[in-house]
């Protein structure tokens, strides 16, 4: 057991810290460009070997100190432990004293990134490479006291280190690659690029440039903004800094393009432009440090792009009106990732920044009166609602319409518009004649509604005599709490509403959105989420079906199991778990793949968020199959979505060649739908089929990406479908 609990830790904990390490130095949570990075930092092999160790030594220490796992995985504790491995394997001798002063020099860099990390951290700020700085300082300034840490000229003479590591033949070949005929530029770029990892040689370069393209494409094209903005400002200026010395564009112009450009911020045409500004920014700052330290002979290695990235990151961060710039919400390690995400959940997960609040009236009613409408909604009043509601004839009211009860809405239910506290009512106000006003009792019969601190309705005009609930009263949404009336300033019934901050009766309107709504016209109704309906629509709340909110129920602790037959005829079983994490997000788990699906269940409506893990998982999908599930039984209606571009496989390369436009133009859409398509009773059925499809539109062209389904039966997912290509999978549910 004791051995499997070991094994267990190494691949959940050391391991994706130890490749995280290597790839997050680039801003990169990439396994394949990890182990690319792991490969080429043994071109110099005591460096490489000090590397290793250095990440495993801090990852281990922290690990057994109880430290954020996360972080931990992420690479967050170990990337400067890395560093100090490389610059002392590059500078000194191997021997027990090395490896003695290794450990230490690891432990104080360890110290410094929690408790730097800590600090910044309380801020919202990185702590970057500042770490190994100060740790690399430290071990550096008193070295020459250290009559046994000898200093080596591996780093000059690299290719001697390559001969003792693979003979002559890899000595051959590094010398054929270095000592390639290509453009000037190029090269310095090259070399540039290798000097991250404290290596000046092409091939590395080479490795590194073509593992950022293939991670990354926005990382790759910000790598070489970075670096000709450097070039041509160094050229511009005849600074010390145009001829490109070992460390000063590897560690600071390109990491501060991809730092600004697409890491802590959202990449954009802004970003682009910021990241040309702050580079010669980062030059100037590049050599007053270099003059500052050059006395005391500490090189500034990185410390420069960490102060610029470091303020330019605090600065973004006070602004009162954000704007331009988006700073990134959720960091997914990936510029590619951040920007479709962001982008795709900057609409879709827009509502959870509001409380839901449903229309409150049964049935189909007419907005009479919207948002600064003709008549009262004026002013600080302006974002308010009238409603009424019509016959097929499009009447509101039957004969001649000279009473009160010849009015379709008179006398019918008002409903809470969420869970609340009832705040205020009034209730001493007789009806009006027909065409007549009361303006002195401007709202009428009212009841407000306390939702949350700052947030109240109010829902006014009401008939006296008709409130069903008292001052103080805790009311459920759709409970009736009054009767639509006549009262106050109101010619004839109608329902008004509003939201406000305050309990006061006619405070000032906020403008605040509806849940859930449908709209009804000639073609049949469309849904409409968190939006506000617009005078002359006629609208309808929506009734959740209990197959639907029963099958789709995946509280915490819920199983589900699946028998398939994968797309190479053989028979498999997946088991997904319903969990929350320490944010309380909800996301469904596969143990067997590692893979996670998050997702959002409001009642209403299911939809994902985020996928982790692998694309070749029944996960995955089902996630895509999933995508967005309407909890209402509505035949016919169709709800539509869109899917960020990363969850989706690169097909012939279109999604990596639109990388490179995608800050600038979006020209690439991931379309998805869903439809009730078959049910046994269209009212309360026990069986039904859900059909979801995603649609691809390149440069205004759409194709077919899949196809799926989902048959419910009893109150459970029985199985469901999914087509792409030459994938067509079936899965039938065996447990939950």
């Amino acid at each position: 057991m004791n051995i499997k609990r070991h094994l267990r830790t190494i691949i959940e904990e050391i391991l994706p810290a130890t490749l995280n390490s290597y790839s997050i130095v680039f801003f990169l949570n990439n396994k394949l460009f990890a182990i690319g990075m792991i490969f080429l930092s043994f071109f110099n092999f005591y460096a490489g070997l000090s590397g290793l160790i250095a990440i495993l030594t801090a990852v281990l220490i922290a690990n057994s100190m109880g430290f954020d796992k996360i972080q931990l995985r992420q690479g967050l504790y170990s990337f400067n432990a890395l560093l100090i491995g490389l610059g002392m394997g590059t500078f000194f001798d191997p021997g027990i004293v090395y490896f003695s002063l290794l450990f230490l020099a690891v432990l104080l860099t360890l110290i410094l990134s929690v408790t730097l990390g800590g600090w910044l951290g309380k801020y919202g700020l990185p702590h970057l490479s500042i770490p190994f700085v100060l740790g690399f300082w430290l071990i550096v300034l008193p070295s020459s006291a250290f009559e046994n840490l000898g200093l080596t000229q591996r780093n000059i003479y690299w290719i001697n280190e390559a001969y003792s590591v693979g003979g002559s033949n890899l000595v051959n070949f590094l010398q054929s690659v270095d000592t390639l005929t290509i453009n000037k530029l190029s090269e310095t770029y090259l070399r540039s690029l290798s000097s991250i990892f404290f290596q000046n040689n092409l091939l590395s370069g080479l490795l590194i440039s073509v593992l950022l393209l293939i991670s990354s494409r926005i990382a790759f094209s910000l790598s070489i903004i970075g670096f000709l903005t450097a070039y041509l400002f160094a050229s511009f200026t005849g600074s010390a800094a145009a001829g490109f010395s070992y460390y000063n564009i590897g560690a600071n112009y390109i990491m501060t393009a991809l730092a600004v450009g697409g890491f802590f911020v959202i990449p954009s045409k802004k970003s682009y432009l910021w990241t040309v500004l702050l580079v010669p920014l980062t030059s100037i700052v590049l050599l007053f440090m270099t003059k500052l330290f050059g006395g005391a002979q500490l090189p500034v290695f990185s410390l420069p792009f960490s102060v610029v990235v470091l303020f330019f990151v605090y600065f973004l961060m006070l602004r009162k009106n954000p704007t331009g710039l988006i700073l990134t919400p959720i960091q997914n390690y990936s510029p590619e990732s951040n920007l479709y995400s962001y982008t795709n959940n900057k609409i879709r997960l827009s509502q959870l920044l509001y409380y839901p609040l449903q229309l409150p009236f049964w049935g189909e009613w007419i907005v009479s009166q919207g948002y600064d409408g003709q008549y009262t909604h004026k002013g600080e009043w302006g974002k308010a609602f009238d409603f009424m509601l019509l016959d097929g004839e499009m009447k509101s009211y039957t004969g001649i319409g000279s009473r009160c009860e010849d009015y379709h809405c008179y006398n019918k239910p008002v409903l809470a518009p969420a869970d609340g506290v009832v705040e205020e009512i009034i209730d001493q106000i007789e009806d009006n004649e027909i065409g007549k006003s009361d303006m002195v009792n401007n709202w009428g019969n009212t009841i407000i509604i306390k939702h949350l601190p700052g947030l109240y309705t109010q829902l006014s005009h009401l008939r006296k005599g008709s409130f069903k609930v008292a001052k103080g009263d805790y009311v459920k949404r759709g409970d009736i709490v009054a009767n639509c009336g006549n009262s106050g300033r109101s010619p004839q019934p109608h329902l008004h509403f509003q939201v406000q901050a305050s309990p006061k009766p006619g405070a000032k309107t906020i403008s605040y959105p509806f849940s859930y709504y449908l709209l009804s016209n000639p073609k049949g109704q469309k849904l409409f989420s968190f939006t506000a309906p617009v005078e002359g629509e006629i609208i309808s709340g929506i009734q959740s079906n209990d197959l639907l909110k029963q099958a789709f129920d995946f509280s915490p602790g819920t199983i589900l199991k699946f028998s398939y037959t994968d797309q190479h005829g053989v028979a498999q079983t997946e088991g997904w778990e319903a969990f929350t994490d320490a944010y309380n997000y909800c996301y469904l788990y596969c143990n067997t793949t590692k893979s996670s699906a998050y997702y959002v269940n409001d009642g209403n409506m299911l939809y994902f968020t985020t996928f982790y893990g692998s694309k070749n998982s029944l996960l995955y999908y089902f996630y895509l199959t999933a995508f967005k599930v309407f909890m209402g039984q509505y035949e016919n209606l169709e709800i539509s979505d869109q899917l960020p571009l990363n969850t989706l496989p690169n097909r012939n390369g279109m999604i990596w060649i639109h990388d490179f436009i995608a800050p600038f133009i979006n020209r690439v859409k991931a379309n998805y739908s869903m439809s009730q398509t078959e049910s046994d009773d269209p009212y309360h059925p026990k069986t039904l089929t859900l059909t979801s499809k995603i649609d691809l539109s390149v440069f205004g062209k759409t194709t077919n990406e899949s196809r799926g389904t989902i048959l419910l039966n009893n109150n459970r997912i029985e199985k469901f479908s999914f087509s792409r290509n030459k994938i067509k999978i079936e899965a039938t549910c065996t447990s939950i």
